[in-house]
């Protein structure tokens, strides 16, 4: 595995919490009324779009990996 993808699971990964204490904060509350509630929201989505980006890329990478596989 190269530096490149490294970098991008960690990355994956860090979006990945971001988005899971975000979205478990987003399912409780009911009305963004706070500053917090803000700026959950916020981290929420910033972090979404990267995730799934960066989600294709490493699904894009192990599917490759399992078509290149010769069958023994």
């Amino acid at each position: 595995m190269n530096t490149k993808t490294i970098k991008i699971v960690l990355i994956l990964l860090i979006a990945t919490v971001v988005l899971i204490f975000s979205g478990k904060h987003l399912l409780l509350i009911n009305d963004v009324e706070t500053l917090f509630d803000g700026l959950m929201v916020m981290f929420f989505f910033i972090s979404l779009f990267p995730f799934l980006s960066l989600l294709s890329v490493v699904l894009n990478k192990i599917f490759r990996v399992f078509s290149h596989a010769k069958n023994y």
